[in-house]
């Protein structure tokens, strides 16, 4: 026989066609074909990689001996496996291990985050915005534990109905799978086949091509290749080391990209909490921007190599788009704010009160745009901020100034901002700039100008609200 005709002949027995053949030596189909057709010869490289693929020597394949088709190889182990309903009950609470403990820990993770926040008195955007993400990652772990659940019913009748057979040769395996004894599929599995190994307690778990199946460890022989496949060959020991490495490198940009908007949370928050300047600090987000744009350029280079690349390309795109948004807002809101003391010196000037130096003034100029205040038009809103050593004497004078109360009586609620939280705030005054009244009703209908001022003593803080109300009497 010629040397196309041998290669030809342990092709069709080793079950292959010209392109998995080729697909396998790294060459094209008619490549193959030339070969067979005895119009090239193969390369050293290719024999050594023939030689392989069908397990014969070289010698075997370039000598023009005949060869016998009668030849029986038997192989080295034999296994059959039928499963059960607790069998299948038991991989599958393994294989859903990891989702359950991914939740705990990012619910944890959550918890630690909110009540960090909370200790920094966090803006309620920032509130909202976690509760939005750890809705949405919740939601996420749900769906794919509901996935992998709905997987393993979707096969469990066909697994329950089935037979596994496999057959292990010197340098691959063969799978049967048969159902009501009639042979349904037959796979012939090198161990570069083979995407994934799995040990789960009594189980081991092959994925191939996207496929799982499972051995029983206890039906295996003590020194079973299946106990030790991954070693079995050495270019599968460096194929492995490398895919360690870049899943490592992945599973670590997939996190820092899901923690970089919690990281800029918590450095506005922080800093917010300093300068008392949330929206203008918001800039900050940007500043993690390359942790999410590293894990989608990784991503393409995964998928390049092809490994699994997905989740590193939603999360960072996902997360890029989050941090730009909200990094954002800095310069879409950067006139919203202003921070003069011009509020303050009006209130000292029309109210006839004496302020002390703030420490910072965030003011919204309410006029522009719509307003969808329930009760009345607002103005302008100003958050005073001030030091401690600063208000000592301003609140040693409070009780003793008529113009301030600690209390808001019932009957003029309704003329008070919508800003008005008489839970938070320990003295107020509601004045009434078209009669130059304190903390009183108007006498007759009408509408009306009114400043809310607003003092906490715990937090130094003040909040002027300048506004209108339309009053009937």
């Amino acid at each position: 026989m010629t040397v196309g005709e041998k290669i030809q002949f342990y092709r069709k027995k080793s079950g292959l066609s010209q392109e998995e053949l080729g697909q396998k030596m790294l060459v094209s189909r008619q490549t193959v074909s030339l070969w067979e057709m005895n119009k090239t010869l193969p390369t050293v490289d290719n024999l050594i990689r023939l030689k392989e693929i069908f397990s014969v020597s070289i010698d075997e394949i370039l000598n023009n001996s005949q060869i016998s088709e009668n030849i029986v190889i038997n192989p080295k182990e034999y296994y059959i496996f039928k499963f059960s309903e607790s069998d299948l009950g038991e991989v599958f609470k393994k294989a859903q291990f990891p989702i359950i403990k991914n939740t705990v820990i990012f619910t944890i993770t959550f918890i630690v985050f909110f009540v960090l926040f909370v200790e920094l008195n966090a803006p309620d955007i920032i509130m909202g915005l976690i509760w939005g993400y750890f809705l949405i990652g919740v939601i996420q772990r749900i769906k794919g534990y509901f996935l992998c659940r709905k997987t393993w019913k979707s096969n469990k009748k066909r697994i329950l109905e089935s037979t596994y057979s496999y057959e292990i040769y010197d340098k691959y395996f063969v799978l049967n799978i048969s159902r009501n004894e009639e042979v349904k599929k037959t796979l012939k599995i090198y161990p570069d086949d083979i995407d994934k190994i799995q040990f789960f307690g009594n189980y081991i778990m092959l994925q191939i091509s996207g496929q799982n199946y499972i051995i029983k460890k206890e039906v295996l022989n003590s020194d079973s290749v299946f106990f030790n496949l991954k070693n079995q060959m050495p270019e599968k020991i460096e194929k492995s080391k490398q895919r360690d490495f870049f899943e490592t490198i992945s599973i670590i940009l997939f996190v820092l990209s899901i923690a970089s908007v919690f990281g800029a949370m918590i450095t506005v928050a922080t800093l917010s909490a300093i300068n008392q300047m949330f929206t203008e600090n918001m800039w900050l987000f940007f500043l993690f921007l390359p942790i999410p744009i590293a894990s989608v350029v990784f991503g393409f280079f995964l998928k390049k190599k092809r490994y699994r690349y997905k989740k590193n390309i939603l999360a960072g795109l996902i997360m890029s788009v989050l941090l730009c948004t909200y990094g954002s807002f800095s310069f879409i809101f950067a006139d919203v704010y202003s921070h003069s003391d011009e509020p303050i010196l009006m209130a000292e000037e029309t109210l006839s009160i004496d302020i002390p130096t703030p420490l910072r003034i965030n003011t919204q100029d309410w006029t522009k745009g719509n307003q969808s205040i329930p009760r009345g038009y607002i103005y302008s809103t100003s958050d005073v901020y001030f030091d401690q050593s600063a208000v000592e004497d301003f609140e040693s004078n409070l009780s003793g100034d008529s113009k301030w109360i600690t209390d808001i009586p019932n009957e003029i609620i309704g003329i008070t901002s919508y800003f008005c939280d008489i839970q938070k705030s320990d003295y107020y005054i509601i004045y009434n700039k078209d009669t130059k009244e304190y903390n009183k009703l108007p006498e007759e209908s009408g509408t009306y100008v009114f400043i809310n001022v607003l003092y906490n003593v715990e937090n130094n803080t003040m909040k002027l609200v300048e506004y209108q109300i339309e009053y009937t009497k």
